[in-house]
């Protein structure tokens, strides 16, 4: 493989995790690290450095252990992120590992996978893409106050003065009586 054909293969990763990580970050209350990104990157560099080198069974186990104890270890993902995190996975696997020769599949299967994505996230995502703002709000739990949606819509509008939102609860409060909200708009 010349440097030609690598740096391709490198561009064609890049514009698609891009494509993906601006589809999957159109939700509202939900946003994916950009640095998770880079997974997709490292996992690239890792299968080429897999097909120069002669690699054993024992380093393939090393792996899976390491990212086995990664997941064990680190904070639970949502569903947007773990789908996000397959895609650009198999993304750069496809991207390295395809012969070269047969570009046009590969590029087929490129186009497949990002416009299922594409689609996927515009159906899954059509009520949160409405609002493009979102703003933490602090209400005070006063005597007599209800949970009910209308009496806190009421304490929203009073509190930032916006007509046309949504909100999401974050955390009730009971020692300092307060709610936290996530208020999109």
């Amino acid at each position: 493989m010349n440097l030609n054909e690598l740096v391709g293969r490198f561009l064609l990763l890049f514009f698609s995790i891009l494509v993906l990580y601006f589809f999957s970050n159109r939700k509202d209350n939900e946003t994916i690290n950009p640095l998770m990104v880079i997974v997709g990157l490292c996992t690239f560099s890792l299968c080429y450095l897999f097909t120069k080198i002669e690699i054993g069974i024992g380093i393939g186990f090393g792996l899976f252990a390491i990212f086995s104890i990664l997941r064990f270890r680190t904070q639970s993902f949502t569903v947007n992120a773990i789908i996000f995190l397959f895609a650009t996975i198999t993304l750069s696997i496809l991207d390295i590992m395809y012969p070269y020769e047969k570009i046009e599949v590969l590029l087929f299967f490129q186009m497949i996978i990002i416009g299922f994505y594409i689609i996927a996230s515009v159906i899954v995502n059509k009520k949160a893409s409405k609002y493009l703002n979102s703003i933490d709000v602090k209400i005070g739990l006063y005597e007599g106050f209800s949970l009910d949606h209308q009496s806190i819509r009421k304490s929203i509008q009073q509190k930032i003065n916006i007509e046309d939102f949504d909100f999401k609860i974050i955390l009730i409060n009971s020692v300092s009586n307060e709610i936290d909200l996530l208020v999109f708009y």
